[in-house]
């Protein structure tokens, strides 16, 4: 998120944001800021489709809502929310120079070790970054305390501050690699563990299998029985997925209706069968509209499996699993194939 907008159409976008905060019912927090400016600004298209057909449909907005956009039409398309955090750290920083310059005591050794603290919070911060600036705030605070200042609680409320944004971004950082819809890992989250899980392949010598599966004709499931149905499959076919594996395996949405599973120390034989067993168990399956019991037919997946070769990319070892579920979607549907 890059903003170079003048004063004036800064002040109007943000009156504009808060307005559609205080309309929807939303906590006046960094996540919504972002998301409400942005849409008042209109510059970024996605994001503004996305809100007016929430709006068309006379739904309500929820955090987990406001969590999805960001991570979806925000932070996907420049940068981690880390920079949300950066910015309100540095509100903090503004309130205890201004307290420190307040009070009838001097206090410059703290307050040019807050400024030079200050300078070094950018918009990308690590969570090493973090940790570290956090603390030097810490043990700034906890001296300005010991000197007696008049405005102890001013200090204690930053600290308070300090500690929520910490956990805030945590959790954030951890839902960006979330699917809101299914609550298993989104691509990112996959690509970020398929990155670390080769890295441990390579250096221990280990196996390393990647199943993808696609449901078979949901765009039929959608336009026959609506999104809400088809919302509902995924979902069902992420939990069964998911009950499926165990230990350091790691179930995704890595697409529309396209799942990811990664079996870090599983050969290729395991794999194989995993998929089989799971391809199965939907085969058997007779699902049922829950209000009016009427049938949704045979819900079936086709699967690509492939096993990691000795120094591969990352992009060429999913490429192998891709081609596989291609060859099972051309060959039939609802088969295994491996490579």
């Amino acid at each position: 998120m890059h903003y170079d907008d003048s004063v004036d159409s800064s002040r109007q976008y943000l009156r504009l944001a808060l307005e559609m905060i205080g309309k929807n019912g939303l906590p006046t927090d960094p996540l919504n800021y972002c998301i409400w400016y942005e849409y008042a600004s209109g510059k970024n298209g996605k994001l503004n489709a996305a809100i007016d057909n929430h709006l068309q449909s006379n739904l309500s907005f929820s955090e987990e809502i406001s969590r999805q956009l960001f991570n979806q039409y925000v932070a996907a398309e420049s940068e981690t929310v880390s920079a949300l955090v950066s910015e309100e750290l540095k509100k903090v920083f503004a309130e205890i120079i201004d307290a420190i310059k307040t009070t009838n005591q001097h206090f410059s050794k703290s307050e040019t070790n807050l400024e030079t603290i200050n300078e070094s919070i950018v918009p990308s911060l690590s969570e090493s970054d973090l940790e570290r600036i956090v603390g030097q705030i810490k043990r700034e605070i906890k001296t300005l305390e010991s000197s007696g200042g008049s405005f102890k609680e001013q200090l204690e409320q930053a600290t308070r501050e300090i500690d929520h944004l910490k956990t805030k971004l945590v959790r954030y950082r951890h839902e960006a690699l979330k699917d809101p819809l299914t609550q298993i890992n989104n691509r990112r989250g996959f690509e970020k563990t398929l990155k670390d899980t080769i890295g441990k392949a390579r250096t221990n010598g280990t196996s390393l299998c990647l199943i993808i599966a696609d449901i078979d004709y949901f765009k039929k499931i959608n336009d026959t029985h609506g999104h809400l149905v088809g919302d509902n499959v995924l979902r069902m076919v992420a939990a069964t997925i998911k009950e499926s594996i165990k230990g350091r395996d790691l179930a995704a949405r890595v697409g529309g209706e396209e799942f990811a599973i990664l079996l870090p120390d599983t050969p290729f034989a395991g794999a194989m069968k995993l998929a089989e067993d799971i391809r199965v168990s939907f085969e058997r399956l007779d699902l049922k509209k829950k209000n009016t019991g009427e049938s949704l037919g045979k819900i079936t997946l086709s699967f690509g499996v492939a096993n990691y070769k000795k120094d591969e990319v990352a992009e060429d070892f999913v490429n192998r699993a891709d081609e596989a579920l291609y060859q099972s979607k051309n060959t039939g549907r609802n088969k295994v194939t491996g490579v």
